[in-house]
């Protein structure tokens, strides 16, 4: 029997809100934050996103979906390729060019902007589908990250080596290389202190960071130097004319007795680096110009706590 008009328009309005509703919602809902990894200073950062709930399909309409924090924004050029649905719990890699740099980690699939979330705190939101709060937990010793764990209701996060997985699964890990720089203040560590623990100062108290950066550092040590071992021109090559060597990781440091310098020009300058199981001695940080402090030992070590340096983990630095 043949409907009457006004019912056959109805039902066919009502195919057409079904079908073309249900696929912008099944297809981009699922998103989770799940991972947050970043170095001290921001240049290294990743975000992974994974689907949640078992998706076994769909969650590729994510053209003009928005990544945000509180200070920086990316938003998804197009949808995902055709191909890519069929893996349950699929992942995205969101990365900052420095870590794109590094060798051997997954391919990210999307770049963003360096520190674009905050170590110190931030919130991270997906579209209108999940939005992450943390506090000053994102670890930045260059082994570890931040993850979320979305099988819980809580969203409860915790502190994991960190895990980069990209569309394609590829997974992997960035290694955090040879002893860190100690901390120069930036990307939310704390800087290097010093106080006078006597009136002519010949004892001090060094206070410094010893938390950002504590993968690989087995040991602490002062090299210091007088005005005539300064170099001369920026870049140059510091000349130390002594140090405390292994002065151990807690702090604060009691230095006691400090040493006078003899060339007249009663200037002591000091500086605190770290070295590894191998005696590997790290970064000596960076001049005013961004150039790489170096002394006078082999690939610019101190030549008196260690005889040898690298420059592979930046973090600190």
């Amino acid at each position: 029997m043949k409907l009457p008009a006004r019912i056959s328009w109805f039902v066919a309005c009502a195919v057409v809100l079904v079908c073309s509703g249900a696929p912008a919602w099944s297809g981009v809902h699922l998103w989770r934050i799940t991972e947050a990894y970043s170095n001290a200073d921001g240049s290294i950062q990743f975000i992974e996103m994974t689907t949640c709930c078992g998706s076994a399909g769909g969650e590729v309409f994510l053209a003009n979906a928005v990544l945000s924090s509180n200070g920086h924004a990316f938003t998804f050029p197009g949808n995902l390729a055709p191909a890519t649905p069929t893996t349950p719990n699929k992942h995205l890699l969101l990365a900052t060019d420095g870590y794109a740099a590094l060798p051997g980690v997954p391919a990210r699939d999307y770049r963003i902007v360096d520190n674009f979330f905050a170590v110190t705190g931030d919130r991270l939101n997906f579209a209108v589908y999940d939005t992450w709060t943390f506090g000053g937990i994102v670890p930045t010793d260059g082994t570890n990250s931040l993850n979320k764990n979305e099988e819980d209701s809580t969203d409860t996060p915790f502190i994991a080596r960190n895990s980069p997985t990209n569309i394609h699964n590829t997974t992997g890990t960035i290694a955090a290389g040879g002893p860190p720089a100690v901390p120069d203040g930036l990307g939310g560590t704390t800087p290097l202190l010093v106080a006078s623990s006597t009136p002519d100062g010949s004892s001090l108290r060094v206070s410094y960071d010893i938390a950002s950066c504590a993968a690989s550092v087995t040991n602490h040590h002062i090299i210091y130097g007088q005005k005539s071992g300064l170099p001369a021109a920026p870049g140059g090559i510091y000349t130390p004319l002594g140090a405390a060597c292994a002065i151990g990781n807690a702090v604060p440091y009691d230095w006691l007795g400090t040493p006078t310098p003899d060339d007249g020009q009663r200037l002591l300058w000091f500086l605190v680096v770290t070295t590894d199981s191998s005696g590997v001695e790290g970064s000596w940080g960076k001049d005013s110009l961004g150039n790489e402090r170096n002394g006078p030992g082999n690939a610019g070590s101190s030549g008196i706590c260690a005889v040898t340096r690298s420059l592979t983990n930046a973090c600190g630095h």
